[in-house]
């Protein structure tokens, strides 16, 4: 009796410490979630852990056992149901991510190639350009988690570098989709219109240009300038067939005629004979109006150039003048010094400038600074050779340096944006070395004044989505500071 009335008493305690608890717990299921809060935190804990090291994709058999049992706890919880049984389910989805954490922290080092490629794959949003490649790289990679799991090293790592194949092959569809969709868009509208025959000559432009640039992606899909502009040549030339093939159809169709479509394009050239106050006529075709119109814009651009020098010789004088007359106590001999020296200064300038034609450099002035951007000096692609047909320029150079003796000089060298950037940048470095050895050998100057730089693309002074500028980017400039 005494045994059966202390273990009552045992349990009668039990329950009421449990219904104290429960009591206890009951308001905070209502009071902002801190009942949830005391309970999961471990579990939280652990799943974020867990979610660090990708532990879905590298561990997901533990992974999904502990997320089972964290439902199980929610839906246990939201239904009012016991403690213990909470408990229970949270404990083990602690332990279950707690391991899948690990596993998926040793997955990570083992697939370390593979998820390099999950993250470009990424990076070029194949889960939106391609999501059928992507979701079978996913599965694969998720394959792979799961057998390492299990101890099937070797065959882990055989899915894992499926799944690599698998990332790569997304991410160049996602890529090839980002830049030649539109184009292939155009050319499926432009058959419709029949522009194979309508408009033959744009049609098979835009097909090779979209070839091409299918093409560079497979050879190197990391050098993505060359591909998009070949995409978006491709892509205007897709347009104008389609344009084209209108035209063609609208002429049959009697809706206008060859003669109206001339009318209208010279009107448009005609306009801008008008703003440039160059008459221009089309007795013979548009290329008596074109030369005429490129004559007039080269006369205004010599203007602006005429323009922009004299104003930074203006600047120059007052600065220099500012800098006379500070304080206003200077004599008036020094203030005529400054000025002939000024003049000394816009004179050696001028011999400069007149050894070059507009072919071979340009002579740019700059506040402290003379730069020669080296026009004529052009290297064969990928090369940073001399060869004897730059000595004509590299000559030219030699004398305007000997304008400015004692001068500091910068060589640099710079690309267009073609190719990788380690690539543009070693090739714009080799370049300048190149000339700034080619100048040491046959001229007075000390190593210890000149300096070779390459920029690679980093410093366009042209659109590199055309042709004409690209070959204005790849150049090399040499900087002179004069000691005036």
């Amino acid at each position: 009796m005494q045994k059966l009335l202390t273990i009552d008493v045992r349990t009668l305690l039990a329950t009421m410490i449990a219904l104290m608890l429960l009591a206890a717990t009951a308001p905070a299921r209502s009071a902002d979630g801190d009942l949830r809060v005391t309970l999961f935190g471990d579990a939280d804990r652990a799943l974020a852990s867990a979610n660090e090291f990708q532990a879905s994709l590298l561990a997901p058999r533990s992974y999904g056992n502990g997320a089972e049992n964290y439902r199980r706890a929610e839906s246990i919880l939201d239904a009012g149901g016991g403690l213990d049984a909470i408990q229970r389910h949270l404990r083990t989805a602690r332990d279950e991510f707690t391991v899948a954490a690990a596993a998926a922290e040793i997955a990570q080092a083992r697939f370390a190639t593979a998820l390099d490629a999950r993250s470009d794959a990424a990076s070029a949003d194949s889960e939106r350009f391609a999501p059928e490649l992507w979701q079978a790289a996913e599965r694969a990679m998720t394959e792979a988690g799961l057998r390492l799991e299990r101890g099937r090293e070797d065959a882990a790592d055989r899915q894992a570098a499926d799944a690599e194949q698998r990332y790569r092959e997304a991410e160049l569809a996602a890529i090839q989709a980002n830049y030649l969709n539109t184009t292939r868009q155009l050319l499926e509208t432009a058959d419709d219109l029949r522009a194979r025959r309508l408009a033959p000559i744009s049609y098979e432009r835009a097909s090779s240009l979209l070839a091409e640039a299918e093409q560079v992606l497979i050879d190197d899909r990391y050098d993505t300038d060359r591909p998009r502009t070949l995409a978006q040549q491709a892509e205007h030339n897709a347009r104008h067939a389609i344009y084209v093939s209108r035209l063609e159809q609208a002429i049959r169709g009697r809706d206008t005629t060859l003669e109206q479509i001339l009318l209208d394009w010279e009107s448009g050239i005609a306009s801008i004979g008008d703003k440039l106050d160059t008459p221009v006529y089309f007795d013979d075709g548009y290329a008596d109006a074109v030369a005429r119109i490129n004559q007039a814009i080269d006369v205004k651009l010599a203007d602006i150039d005429f323009l922009e020098q004299g104003v930074a010789d203006r600047d120059a004088r007052i600065a220099s003048l500012e800098i006379e007359l500070s304080g206003q106590t200077q004599s008036l001999a020094r203030v005529n010094e400054a000025l002939e020296r000024r003049e000394r200064q816009r004179e050696r300038l001028e011999r400069v400038e007149r050894l070059f034609n507009s072919d071979q450099a340009l002579v740019l002035r700059q506040t402290d600074s003379v730069i020669l951007r080296l026009i004529g000096l052009n290297f064969a692609s990928g090369s940073a050779r001399l060869t004897a047909e730059h000595d004509t320029v590299l000559g030219l150079v030699q004398q305007a340096l000997a304008e400015f003796p004692e001068a500091n000089i910068v060589i640099e060298g710079h690309t267009d944006s073609f190719g990788s950037d380690a690539t543009n940048q070693a090739l714009s470095q080799e370049r300048a070395d190149a000339v700034a050895r080619y100048l040491l050998a046959r001229s007075p100057i000390s190593p210890t004044a000149i300096t070779a730089l390459g920029y690679g693309e980093s410093r366009p002074v042209a659109n590199n989505e055309t042709a004409e500028g690209r070959t204005r980017n790849r150049r090399i400039d040499i900087v002179i500071y004069p000691k005036w």
